[in-house]
Order: structure tokens, then sequence, then C-alpha cells
């Protein structure tokens, strides 16, 4: 594991280049119910890009989309993803999608031509090719934006939502200090203003 030629390198295809379903999305969008085919959207800057038609069944997941290579003519792809549970410890079950490429259960599926898992498509996490630093920063940025501010390391931390435990928000505080002061000594290293020069 992690010879040499592994992982694709730096130009390999990005979870980021691919369309995305997740169940937990599903879930949040009240579309894990049998209730007749549903519309799912991918936007971009408010504007919708692509969607996708997701039927729930308690087996199965049906896609129905359209694929076109390169200006040729629409084809269109009806899609059944399988789906497996799994009992919770203290309850309940959880719900998986069953990749149709390798049988493989994973919680999230991305479109190419067909939806597949992550690994079907050889497609990697953005992250994994940042260093150390950088991950810290994009780290801190996620968390910034969860909290409802903006992400620019140049603003105040954001104030703790009152759904937050405290102990958690002085966490996440401390790590932003930690990726704060990184950020500021990055900026200093390679800007010669910042530096005074």
């Amino acid at each position: 594991m992690g010879g040499w030629g592994s992982g694709g390198g730096r130009n390999a295809t990005k979870t980021t280049d691919l369309r995305r379903i997740d169940l937990a999305d599903l879930r949040r969008l009240n579309m894990l119910r049998e209730c007749g085919p549903r519309l799912f959207c991918w936007s971009r800057n408010g504007e919708s890009v692509a969607s996708v038609g997701v039927e729930y069944r308690r087996t199965k997941i049906i896609l129905k989309y359209r694929v076109r290579e390169y200006g040729g003519e629409w084809t269109p792809i009806r899609e059944e993803i399988p789906l497996a549970r799994t009992a919770q410890k203290f309850g309940g079950e959880r719900i998986w999608f069953v990749c149709p490429g390798c049988g493989r259960r994973c919680r999230a599926i991305y479109g190419g031509d067909y939806f597949r898992c992550r690994k079907c498509h050889k497609a990697t996490y953005p992250s994994q090719y940042e260093d150390y630093y950088n991950r810290l920063i994009s780290r801190a940025q996620d968390v910034r934006i969860k909290l409802g501010a903006s992400g620019g390391m140049d603003e105040l931390f954001p104030p703790k939502p009152k759904w937050m435990r405290w102990k958690t928000y002085r966490r996440l505080e401390r790590d932003d200090e930690l990726a704060g002061a990184m950020f500021w000594a990055m900026l200093r290293e390679y800007d010669p203003i910042i530096r005074g020069e």
C-alpha cells in the first residue's frame, strides 16, 4: 500500500470533479422515504447546474438522469443502486449504498457516466495533496464556514451558535488560533510586504 505509482498523482480525478450523492444529504432533504420520484440538484453560485431523479425504495435507490459525450446526443440512464442496512449499537439501523461496480458499502456515490463509489472512479480527496499547514488552514476555514462566517482567516472567529456545547466551541477556537498562527507565519514567509522589505 502506498508504493510507487499509487494514488494516481496530482492529476488524478478528484472527488470535487464528480457529482456526489451522499446519504446524509438525502436524509436531510427527506428523500429517504417512499413517496415517488424527487429531484436532487447540484448548484453553483445559486444556479442549478445538474440534476438527477431519485426514487427511494426500501432495498434500492433508482436514479434517472441523462449523459452525453462532448456535444453528442443525450443518452437517458436508469440506474438502480442497492441499499444495505446495518444494526446500530443502541437500536435502529444505518443505511449504506452498495456500489454496483465493486459491491462495497459506502455512504456516498459519485457520478461520471454512472454512479459508483470513490474507489471505482479512482478518485482522490483534494486534501490528500495538501501539506500539513495547508490542510490545517483548510480545516479551519471549513469550521468558520460551518459556524456561519465567510471562512476568511483575517476575520474574527465567529460567535458560538446556541446549539453547540461550550467545550466543543473552545476546542474549535483553539484549533483556529493555531491555524491562524500558521497562516500568518506562512504569509510572512512568502510576502515581502508583510515582512517589511
